[in-house]
């Protein structure tokens, strides 16, 4: 587990996630809106990447899948490439719901996923490439670790602003 100031902003970030995606989904119920489901299943996801974040689920799955097939390059951390996959079809079933969002929001939310996948994915394959062939205790590793750990805490605050502007947008504040 990684135990940087990212990490700790982190878990809280995606915890509060998951919580207004709670409050919006209890909302949705109670003004009988489409997408209910959409909404607890985001809430779901939001609770177990705080999870992970906090325990390094994703770590010890790569280190297992690691130890069986013993992964190279962009794949040294072999949860990500599997990850990106469940995330752009995760993706594919949440377009309709995203769709309904004002437009402005829907742009943001997009953003913040492509921020944050960006950064969780597609820089960790990067950095596994840099740790498979420099090790982690070097300047470039470090930098890539903090520009992935920044983008995922962005991505998850512009989600953050997302979820409440729309609360506020639908009368829920």
């Amino acid at each position: 587990m990684e135990q940087s100031a990212f990490t700790w902003i982190s878990v809280v970030a995606l915890f509060s996630a998951a919580a207004i995606l709670l409050h919006n989904a209890d909302r949705a119920i109670s003004a009988r809106r489409r997408f209910i489901w959409h909404w607890y299943l985001l809430a779901a996801v939001f609770l177990f990447l705080s999870f992970d974040e906090f325990g390094g689920i994703h770590e010890r799955l790569s280190a297992a899948i690691g130890a069986r097939f013993h992964p190279t390059g962009l794949l040294h951390f072999a949860w990500a490439a599997p990850a990106g996959v469940v995330a752009l079809t995760g993706f594919a079933f949440f377009v309709p719901f995203i769709l309904s969002f004002p437009k402005r929001l829907a742009i943001l939310m997009v953003l913040s996923a492509v921020i944050f996948l960006g950064g969780s994915v597609g820089l960790e394959m990067v950095g596994g490439k840099i740790e498979e062939a420099a090790g982690v205790n070097n300047l470039l590793y470090r930098a890539e670790t903090n520009l992935e750990e920044g983008m995922e805490l962005l991505g998850v605050l512009i989600f953050i602003y997302v979820m409440l502007r729309y609360r506020e947008l639908e009368g829920q504040s």
